[in-house]
């Protein structure tokens, strides 16, 4: 087991590295690894949601499985899969239910670069770059609290669907890709050849692109990323989907191990998913900025603030804002304890106490963290 400070100028997150320890050979030319994370979390919530207990816990368990092989000729190949409980689901039927969220084949090399083939998030999501934070990840929250409409990244981020992906070698620092899905979160082995343009979801053929750059100057580094999402919607109840992201961090090695970085995220959903009326439709942006600082193989903390806005076509525009402060500790290989406390104002909440018009409180999460 080896333990890995995972710190890049997309953010830094202090965890337990995923070491894939188990490796075998098979009588193939794969070598298959195996490892995986265990995350354990308490949290504690003050706010203005009616009716609601002050604590809640759960656990989430991550398993990567990886096979991969390389031919004569350089071309690197393999299948990439990752197993996860279903945490969204209530009942414990259908929490030890687990299941395979990613899983794709994929094809590389160093001079053309990568497709990917399966079910993945996209290149937008691949090639971002995220505010700094660490551990949890402050204003990225562990929603036991009402946080509404509330969103640390843009939408669509990090889901997966049965895709195409094709990513560009690193050249000169900059690196692209574009990610073609034909039915919008379809995944496995569904066969859609029989939805209308009224039925299987909201949108199709959807696209993404994005471009990214990583640079390094001496002790300083900067990090910038552009993205943007497309798709054909289906119906006419819901809006265009049209999604624009852009990221930039700038870091400073203090010293061998220390690094201080700081930078944001900005998102316009347009009114993607949202839905139409015969007044309009909604729309979505947020921003974020974040401040951290890592001392590798040992401890983190790491600030952060984010704004979200939603334009009504009635009534009156809605924000949602949350300050997260948090940290990270490598207790022994391959454990970390992380807590963050989240202030939140959260005005897209619903189900509020008589008289509230938004969710003004305090989220403190604890996690313990095993990475093998």
């Amino acid at each position: 087991m080896r333990l890995k400070l995972f710190g890049t100028l997309t953010g830094v997150l202090l965890v337990s590295g995923s070491a894939l320890a188990q490796q075998v050979t098979t009588k193939a030319p794969f070598t298959v690894t195996i490892g995986g994370s265990v995350r354990s979390d308490f949290g504690f919530m003050q706010d203005d949601t009616a009716n609601v207990q002050d604590r809640e816990a759960r656990i989430d368990y991550r398993l990567h499985l990886k096979a991969e092989a390389k031919a004569e000729n350089g071309l690197v190949y393999g299948f990439d899969a990752r197993l996860r409980n279903n945490q969204n689901s209530a009942g414990q039927n259908n929490q030890d239910v687990l299941g395979a969220d990613r899983k794709f084949v994929y094809l590389k090399g160093d001079r053309w670069g990568q497709i990917q083939l399966g079910d993945n998030s996209g290149v937008a999501t691949q090639l971002e770059t995220a505010t700094p934070n660490v551990g949890i990840g402050q204003g990225d929250v562990v929603s036991f609290a009402n946080f509404g409409s509330y969103s640390f990244f843009y939408f669509d981020r990090d889901t997966f669907a049965t895709r195409v992906s094709y990513i560009t070698p690193r050249v000169a620092g900059f690196q692209a890709g574009v990610t073609y899905t034909p039915e919008y979160r379809d995944t496995g082995r569904n066969n859609r050849r029989d939805n209308s343009d009224v039925t299987g979801g909201n949108y199709k053929d959807e696209l993404e692109f994005a471009l990214t750059t990583q640079q390094k100057f001496g002790a300083f580094g900067l990090q910038a990323t552009a993205a943007y999402l497309t798709a054909k919607e289906k119906v006419q109840t819901v809006g265009d989907f049209s999604v624009l992201s852009l990221g930039a961090v700038a870091s400073y090695d203090i010293a061998p191990g220390q690094t201080i970085a700081f930078g944001g995220n900005y998102f316009d959903n347009g009114e993607t998913n949202k839905a139409r009326t015969v007044r309009g439709t909604a729309e979505t942006t947020g921003w974020n900025v974040g401040l951290s600082y890592t001392v590798a193989n040992a401890w983190a903390v790491a600030a952060n603030y984010t704004e979200n806005e939603t334009d009504q076509p009635v009534g009156r525009d809605l924000k949602d804002r949350v300050i997260g402060v948090g940290g990270a500790y490598q207790l022994a290989p391959g454990l970390s304890l992380q807590a963050d406390v989240a202030f939140l104002d959260i005005e897209t909440a619903s189900g509020l106490k008589t008289g509230k018009t938004s969710n003004e409180g305090t989220q403190f999460t604890f996690r313990t963290r095993v990475d093998f």
